[in-house]
């Protein structure tokens, strides 16, 4: 039991690079904040995000919906939209950091229930992420390109957010995964027309041209079954194999990206990815620096 008590305080009290946990928040702050602004390019704040009776397109469903108590229901929807650009700015710029994901993690969250049917799996990944960053993420450094090379290399944060980050990641894929075998056990057919080309040549989401992509078939099959082997294998993400694991999964979020209109679902899980290749950049570039300064002393020995 001591044994269990010391390996777990060790995990939670774990340091690493802080550099990490800094451009997962950077990054999810600026999807997140470019999904908005897309939503207010489209003029869409005023529909989604206001009940029914006021002109909206949804009437009010949940009693979590409490901006429109505090803001009256005509601006309860567009408050919670403004507070979460707000946020998210301020999140991705390193302001106020810890108070701006709180609240823009809140904020968003109403947005949820403004508009449910729009509160897509991604938003609460993503939420849930702010959350995680606000409580054991590194603070902001204002004068971050003041810090020489080994001052940066000297911020430490918690090791514990990341790994959480990389456990969330797991059960996304392993859930996905296993809805495929459940749900759809045809992705690993090796006859019939493939799971992938019914998805990619969907006219809502899809970009394929359904004709021509019958010619493909082998190759979407194949890409389906990779897609669900890489999707079962996902633990791998806890390993050091991580990187070499994460570039399938990379790849295929930018094929979902180009061949799929899924709004920030790829670039939202993307967001996440600094916390498996910011570590090994670092250790490939310690590599480096250390070969290098091998040879310089291999090279001064010889003079």
């Amino acid at each position: 039991m001591r044994s269990s008590w010391s390996r777990w305080a060790d995990w939670c009290s774990a340091e690493e690079d802080a550099r990490s946990l800094a451009w997962t928040r950077i990054a999810v702050c600026t999807v997140i904040l470019l999904d908005m602004l897309r939503i207010f390019q489209l003029g869409l704040v005023q529909v989604i995000f206001v009940p029914f009776e006021q002109g909206g397109l949804v009437g009010r469903s949940t009693d979590a919906w409490v901006t429109d108590d505090l803001f009256g229901p005509s601006f309860g929807g567009p408050v919670a939209f403004a507070v979460t650009v707000t946020c998210m700015a301020m999140g991705a710029a390193g302001v106020f950091v810890r108070p701006a994901l709180v609240v823009g993690a809140l904020a968003y969250a109403q947005l949820g229930h403004c508009y449910p049917a729009g509160d897509r799996a991604i938003d609460r990944l993503l939420r849930t992420v702010l959350l995680v960053l606000a409580i054991g993420g590194p603070k902001a450094y204002p004068a971050w390109r003041r810090l020489s090379a080994e001052a940066k290399d000297q911020l430490r944060a918690s090791a514990w957010p990341a790994r959480l980050i990389r456990w969330l990641l797991v059960l996304v894929y392993l859930s996905a995964g296993a809805a495929k075998l459940v749900e759809q056990p045809e992705w690993l057919f090796p006859s019939g027309r493939p799971v992938l080309y019914r998805i990619l040549a969907d006219p809502l989401t899809g970009s394929l041209d359904p004709v021509r992509a019958q010619h493909w078939g082998w190759l979407l099959k194949l890409l389906g079954q990779g897609t669900v082997g890489m999707e079962l294998t996902a633990p791998l993400l806890l390993t050091p194999l991580a990187p070499l694991w994460g570039l399938g999964a990379v790849t295929m979020h930018l094929g979902i990206a180009a061949l799929m209109d899924l709004g920030m679902f790829s670039w939202g899980m993307l967001a996440l990815y600094p916390v498996v290749y910011v570590p090994a950049w670092l250790r490939l570039r310690d590599h480096r620096r250390l070969l290098a300064t091998q040879k310089r002393a291999t090279l001064t020995g010889e003079d």
